[in-house]
């Protein structure tokens, strides 16, 4: 009886963030997601990075591409190559001032890879050297609320875009469950 509370609050929380989630998604640039779609599938490699629960959204997100059959790579695994000219590299950070990802998105610049941003805030250092910004705009002043509404956003956002790539590569379900993990 003493949990009901809880779990009223729990429920309460739950349906803001799937109103907040909503909220951000309408805000959303679809057409830079579109044209995240159409370099995805011309480029030699891509690479996909964050720190912390970002990293997991591009974690999940290379996860996805790998599925496409696309060539994707994390950067600090040991099966990453050289990132070079005409390579791109996907960088998510809600803040925009994430030290790692800033410095792997400077470090893939200077090494000729596009550098794409995808974060809450259009004026941040790593905005400012990416060839395309991916605004995810989130109406929170509560770093740690506005950083869950963000990276669930960012998630639903990406698999949406690969939902669209999967579409235009023709991916049928037999595909798809080859490149699915098996050492499970």
């Amino acid at each position: 009886m003493g949990s009901l509370p809880d779990k009223a609050r729990i429920r309460a929380e739950g349906a803001l963030l799937i109103d907040l989630i909503r909220k951000s998604m309408e805000k959303t640039n679809w057409d830079a997601f579109i044209d995240l779609a159409d370099k995805l599938t011309k480029v030699k490699h891509t690479f996909v990075t964050g720190a912390g629960r970002s990293g997991l959204v591009a974690r999940s997100f290379g996860m996805r591409l790998m599925h496409a059959g696309l060539p994707v790579f994390i950067p600090g695994e040991t099966n990453t190559p050289a990132a070079e000219q005409g390579d791109l590299l996907v960088a998510i950070s809600c803040t925009g001032s994430t030290g790692y990802t800033k410095y792997l998105a400077d470090r893939a610049s200077e090494l000729g890879a596009e550098v794409i941003a995808i974060t809450s805030d259009s004026d941040s250092p790593l905005s400012l050297n990416a060839s395309l910004n991916i605004l995810i705009p989130v109406d929170e002043e509560d770093i740690v609320l506005k950083a869950g509404v963000f990276e669930h956003t960012a998630s639903l956002c990406l698999d949406a875009l690969f939902n669209v790539i999967s579409k235009r590569l023709k991916i049928d379900a037999e595909a798809f469950r080859k490149r699915h993990a098996n050492l499970e």
